[in-house]
């Protein structure tokens, strides 16, 4: 019993060690956004019973050796996937580094004009547009200016400190409460200017607009506001709504056709802009918000970033973005924006706990060129960088020192050797009050490429290793099934079935599938009796999609007879009847000669609850919990006690000698254990309920 809990416990700590490996989009059963798909799982269980059924069916035909290469053809895949991970776990390969350093600064990052290509900063005097800022002699981190405007003398002074810019209609556009400027983003030629207060501008349909303290007016060439004696058209003046700050403005993006996004200190929200004056004269009237999200007093929004989210392609014309709003006391928020204004919380995403804060920067932007974006958190003097819809962290251990808030831009290197990745600089302006503090700067570098490549693909050291294993390990079965052979075998497809189908599902999909499975198994034990058949039929081909424990050291599964689950069951069901029905006490012979035995056990009774278990690690939300408890960490290993509890009551019935259903007890041990686990370290709230039919 203790030898099979071992193997049972081994199995899934070994999918565990492999689970970071495949926890990522490209890895997925299905592809990214299907893990809440109840009908994907419900596909699995019909192929499972399809093989099933159609084992039974070739066993019955006489057709054992195209059951018995069929399935360990089947069996090396997926024992591949395990040896591939395991071999780079054990030569592991130089990974992207990443080097923190310094660079010249000469001038303010802004962070939402600039982009991979080029890199917008402000001097106090010109605005300037540079490429190849990654961090060569000279200023603007060694780039190259492209053009340079002057924005401050345009009147003979210089702009004013409270100045913001924003990216609108492809152009920028520069407000600084003495002057609207519209600016070419391609050359630097200023386009459009009025001398007019604002603190925010940008274009709509061609019409210039700005936000003046609390008002939105649309701008009239022929009337400055600041002339006392000219009577603007106040049928084109609305008020911004309650708990917008004017004078503390963080980010603003125009959202489809005709409705604008701002963020400022403690409020957010989405406006749809008026395409008609609204004829109440002089009593302009509050623009109503699409959406609006205020935090209260002593909390404060510190971070924006908008834009592609992690599991989607860069996509300037896409009708949904993901929005993420940073704040004060370490919590990042994300939302989904519509082109049509509305926006929604990304139930998705959870972050709660995740951060000490404060949140000192966010960013969506591609790490290297694969054409997703990443999100860059920088929390505290902690750089976190997540990937793919499950936003897995990549941090790589960099620190950016000091206490503000950055502004942060990605600029990628030219190199000809690159195909689809890029090495590259990401740069932190963490000095807003100046122009000349050094710059930091984390210098980013692929790993090497590997040495051999086949069909495009690249393949390195590990996995020729992992391959030659998977092939001995198959010629072993062959030639010598004995049981430790069976068992090496069986743990490893074990724990590679397990990540497979665990990254790829959320709990409560995986907990349906179990839960469907476990009444599966149950008549195919106790009423039809077809699994009985199957087990024989793998005991009989020596196929390791089970797992043996021997009874005693003389017992040897290539001796194994023929018919045993069946046999078993025959003569547990005669001892039952003849107890029942006799008044006799049998008493064993002591002369009686021993005889080696084994239990077995299914693979699949391994397999459910370690998806389960991998299920927990991947898509649980990633916080501490209770007692400082690591989450999902925690709820595995609950998981993985759940299931021992339910192996030991399924044991003690196999060792009287009658075959039992697995999945009844070990999948209930496991859900219990997941459920109880969940609710003491994460709460109530971890256990939504977020499932799809696909």
């Amino acid at each position: 019993m203790f030898g099979m809990a071992g193997m049972f416990t081994i199995t899934i700590y070994l999918a565990t060690l492999i689970q970071p490996f495949y926890n990522r989009d490209e890895f997925r059963a299905f592809g990214p956004g299907s893990e809440t798909g109840v009908g994907f799982i419900l596909i699995e269980g019909v192929f499972i019973l399809l093989f099933t059924f159609t084992i039974i069916w070739l066993a019955k035909k006489n057709l054992q050796k195209f059951i018995q290469f069929g399935i360990l053809f089947v069996l090396w895949i997926a024992l591949s996937y395990s040896l591939v991970p395991m071999a780079h776990l054990a030569l592991p390969a130089d990974e992207l580094t990443a080097t923190t350093t310094e660079t010249d600064s000469g001038a303010q990052i802004l962070q939402g004009l600039s982009d991979v290509e080029h890199l917008i900063l402000y001097d106090g005097n010109d605005l300037i547009s540079v490429n190849q800022a990654i961090g060569g002699d000279g200023l603007y981190a060694g780039g190259t200016v492209n053009w340079t405007t002057n924005v401050s003398n345009l009147q003979g002074e210089i702009a004013s400190p409270n100045l913001f810019f924003m990216s609108s209609t492809n152009d920028f556009v520069m407000c600084d409460s003495t002057q609207w400027i519209r600016i070419d983003s391609n050359d630097g030629t200023i386009l459009e200017r009025y001398d007019d207060d604002c603190n925010l501008g940008f274009v709509d349909s061609g019409e210039p607009w700005h936000i003046v303290r609390s008002s939105l007016m649309k701008i009239d060439p022929f009337k400055p506001i600041e002339e006392v004696n000219s009577s603007r058209n106040a049928n084109w003046e609305w008020l911004m709504p309650q708990g917008f700050d004017p004078n503390n403005i963080l980010a603003s993006e125009h959202i489809g056709e005709n409705h604008m996004l701002i963020v400022s200190t403690r409020w957010a929200g989405v406006f749809e802009i008026p395409n008609e004056p609204h004829g109440e004269g002089f009593d302009a009237p509050f623009i109503e918000p699409v959406w609006n999200y205020t935090l209260p007093e002593g909390n404060m929004f510190t971070a924006v970033t908008y834009g592609s989210d992690t599991n989607e392609i860069k996509n300037e014309t896409a009708n949904e973005y993901s929005l993420y709003l940073g704040r004060i006391d370490g919590v990042v928020n994300g939302f989904r924006v519509h082109s049509n204004g509305t926006v929604i919380a990304n139930e998705a995403v959870s972050f709660e706990g995740a951060f000490d804060g404060p949140i000192r920067g966010l960013l969506l932007e591609d790490c290297c060129n694969g054409g997703v974006n990443d999100l860059w958190v920088l929390d505290g003097e902690e750089l976190n960088v997540f990937m793919g819809s499950s936003k897995i962290d990549r941090t790589r251990t960099t620190t950016i020192s000091g206490d503000e808030m950055v502004a942060i831009a990605i600029q990628y290197r030219t190199h000809s050797d690159y195909n689809i990745l890029k090495e590259g600089v990401i740069l932190f302006d963490t000095n807003s009050s100046s122009f000349d503090e050094p710059l930091n700067m984390v210098v980013w570098k692929l790993s090497e490429a590997a040495p051999f490549e086949v069909a495009g693909i690249g393949v390195s050291w590990a996995d020729l290793i992992a391959f030659g294993l998977s092939i001995v390990l198959m010629a072993a079965i062959i030639l010598w099934p004995e049981w430790y052979v069976v068992n090496t075998t069986g743990i490893l497809v074990g724990a590679g079935v397990s990540v497979m189908l665990g990254v790829s599902f959320v709990p409560w999909i995986v907990i349906i599938f179990m839960v469907a499975m476990a009444f599966y198994d149950h008549w195919a034990v106790n009423g039809s009796k077809h699994m009985l058949t199957l087990a024989d039929t793998m005991i009989d081909l020596k196929l390791p999609i089970l797992l043996v424990a021997p009874k005693d050291k003389e017992y040897s599964f290539l001796n194994a007879d023929e018919g045993t689950m069946v046999e078993r069951d025959r003569k547990s069901q005669i001892s039952k009847e003849s107890i029942e029905t006799s008044d006799l006490t049998f008493k064993p012979e002591k002369e009686q000669k021993k005889t080696s035995d084994a239990m077995f056990m299914g693979l699949g009774d391994v397999i459910f609850p370690g998806i389960l278990v991998i299920s927990a690690m991947s898509w649980l939300p990633n916080e501490v919990g209770f007692a400082g408890l690591h989450g999902p960490t925690t709820v595995a290993f609950g998981t993985l006690i759940g299931g021992l509890i339910g192996y030991m009551i399924l044991m003690t019935q196999v060792a009287r000698g009658k075959p039992q259903a697995g999945l009844p007890l070990l999948n209930g041990g496991s859900i219990l254990g997941y459920l109880l686990t969940t609710i003491v370290i994460l709460g109530f709230d971890a256990l939504a309920f977020n499932i799809t039919l696909f």
